[in-house]
C-alpha cells in the first residue's frame, strides 16, 4: 500500500506545480494584454471628429517643416474666427480637426511644401509664481501635466513643491497634482479645464535670524552712503569758506 501511496501524491504535486504555473502564465498575458489599452487611454488618441471652442485656441504644425510659417498658436475669439498668416481671418469655431486640417491642405498647397497640417484643439493655461517661465500658454489637452509643466520652464525649485494650488476663476480645485505630474497623464484626464492657473507661492526669506541680519546690514550699508555724502558735502563746504 506504501509503495501505491507515493505516486499518487507525486501526481498530485505535479498536477498542483502546472496549474500554478498556468495560473501565473495567464496573469502574465492578461497584464502584458492590458498595458498597451491602459496607455492608450492614459495619453488618449488624436480625435479627428473633435471641434474647435470660440474663446481657446487651436495649434498649427506642419510635421515634416518645422520651420514653416504655419507653425504655432492661434487664438480663436468669442465669435469663432482666428487669424491666419496668408490666410487672414478664417471661422474655425464649430469646425472638425479632420474638416479643417483637409480645408488648410487645399487652401495653402500653393505655399507649402507639404500639405499634411496638423491643427489641434487648446486650451489656455497660466502659471504663476515659482516657475521658471511663469505667464500663460495654449496647451493641447491631450499633452500631459509633465509637457505642459516643461513649457512653463519647470518648476524653480524645491521649495513650496508641496503648497501647489489650483483655481479656476475664484474657486481652489482639489487636485493631487504632482502624483498627475508624475504619472505622465493628460491634462484632460488629470481634470484641467481651460484658464486654470496653476499657482506655487514665491518663496519668501522673511523669517529667522539670517534674514534679519541681512536687512540690517543692507540698512547700515544705506546709511553708510549717505553719511559718507553728507561727510563729504560737509568738508567741500568747510574747504571752500576758508
Amino acid at each position: 500500500m506504501g509503495s501505491f501511496i507515493v505516486p499518487i501524491r507525486s501526481l498530485r504535486d505535479s498536477h498542483f506545480r502546472f496549474a500554478l504555473v498556468a495560473f501565473h502564465l495567464l496573469l502574465t498575458l492578461l497584464a502584458l494584454s492590458a498595458a498597451p489599452r491602459l496607455c492608450a487611454e492614459e495619453v488618449g488618441p488624436s480625435d479627428g471628429n473633435a471641434r474647435f471652442v470660440p474663446g481657446e485656441a487651436l495649434t498649427l504644425s506642419v510635421a515634416l517643416d518645422t520651420t514653416a510659417f504655419l507653425n504655432g498658436s492661434y487664438p480663436i475669439d468669442s465669435a469663432g474666427f482666428t487669424y491666419l498668416p496668408v490666410l487672414g481671418r478664417i471661422e474655425v469655431g464649430g469646425r472638425t480637426r479632420d474638416d479643417f486640417e483637409a480645408f488648410l491642405g487645399q487652401k495653402l498647397s500653393n505655399y507649402l511644401k507639404d500639405t499634411h497640417v496638423k491643427a489641434e484643439p487648446a486650451i489656455r493655461m497660466t502659471w504663476l509664481g515659482y516657475w521658471v517661465k511663469a505667464g500663460q500658454y495654449y496647451a493641447n489637452p491631450n499633452t500631459t501635466v509633465w509637457e505642459a509643466v516643461r513649457q512653463a520652464g519647470g518648476i524653480a525649485g524645491e521649495r513650496n513643491i508641496d503648497k501647489i494650488v489650483i483655481k479656476r476663476g475664484e474657486q481652489n480645485i482639489e487636485m493631487h497634482f504632482l502624483d498627475e505630474y508624475s504619472r505622465g497623464r493628460t491634462l484632460a484626464k488629470a481634470g484641467f479645464k481651460s484658464g486654470d492657473i496653476v499657482i506655487i507661492p514665491v518663496p519668501r526669506d522673511n523669517t529667522g535670524g539670517w534674514y534679519w541680519f541681512k536687512e540690517i546690514l543692507g540698512v547700515t550699508a544705506q546709511l553708510a552712503t549717505v553719511l559718507s555724502g553728507v561727510l563729504s558735502l560737509y568738508l567741500t563746504y568747510t574747504l571752500v569758506n576758508k
